[in-house]
């Protein structure tokens, strides 16, 4: 009688262990909704060989096609104000891989020192690995992305709004840092980057506002308050959709 009781209890602890175990399996997926953004076949359309974004085929002086890709609509300058030539390639399968899930992306946020609610989507806008024609600027090179014509709708980013450019440290490395930029009155954002290499322009949503993608371009189609807006303004709580605080804070 006693050994069965022995047997037993084994049993509920396994069966306990077991439970405990895939809760916490569950619970580390849990809140990441856009995982369909971020495939590596999403991201592709959203940048260097799309057409809906302005790259446009590099070519020669001959008028010959070559590697690489310019786009009118992302402009460079030196830390004097001096314009300088940049080109776009598309992300390597490395690069792709190492975000490909909408919890990495969160993770390299964490990282970066930025504290991610669990309700945070990430919502990629853009990406290409930029290169400085002529080297990296002394101080980084000042990139200007003209979002309105670049094809990202005013409704998904607005001026006011904070954007963040991430950006791989190392070809194919896996390693971000990230930038936080804000939004213009003429829609563009400037980041200053210190080097050649992946990058992909992203925003956030974490204050409750229902939004609907369009699940193709990862684009808002609409955008509707949630419930407790209204109570939010009248506390002054702000309810800007993509709002964020530096990484110095490490708060959405």
């Amino acid at each position: 009688m006693i050994k069965l009781k022995k047997i037993v209890a084994v049993a509920l602890t396994a069966a306990m262990c077991l439970g405990l175990s895939m809760t916490a399996f569950a619970a580390k997926n849990t809140g990441y909704t856009k995982d369909d953004l971020w495939s590596p076949d999403m991201l592709k359309q959203q940048g260097p060989g799309s057409d809906d974004f302005g790259f446009i085929p590099a070519t020669d002086a001959d008028g010959n096609i070559i590697d690489g890709y310019y786009n009118s609509f992302i402009s460079a300058k030196d830390a004097k104000g001096h314009k300088v030539d940049i080109s776009w390639r598309e992300l390597s399968a490395k690069t792709l891989k190492s975000i490909d899930e909408e919890g990495k992306v969160a993770d390299i946020f964490k990282k970066n020192g930025y504290e991610v609610p669990d309700d945070t989507d990430f919502i990629p806008l853009l990406n290409g690995n930029i290169t400085f024609d002529e080297g990296v600027p002394a101080g980084g090179g000042t990139v200007t992305f003209q979002l309105a014509d670049l094809g990202v709708s005013s409704e998904g980013v607005q001026p006011g709004d904070t954007v963040y450019v991430m950006q791989e440290t190392a070809p194919g490395s896996g390693v971000w840092e990230v930038y936080a930029a804000t939004v213009g009155q003429g829609n563009d954002i400037v980041v200053t980057l210190p080097r050649n290499g992946s990058i992909v322009l992203v925003k956030t949503l974490s204050d409750g506002t229902v939004i609907t993608l369009d699940r193709t371009t990862g684009q808002v189609v609409d955008r509707k308050p949630a419930d407790n807006v209204a109570n939010n303004n009248a506390k002054g709580t702000s309810t800007n959709a993509s709002g964020a605080t530096s990484p110095k804070t490490g708060e959405f």
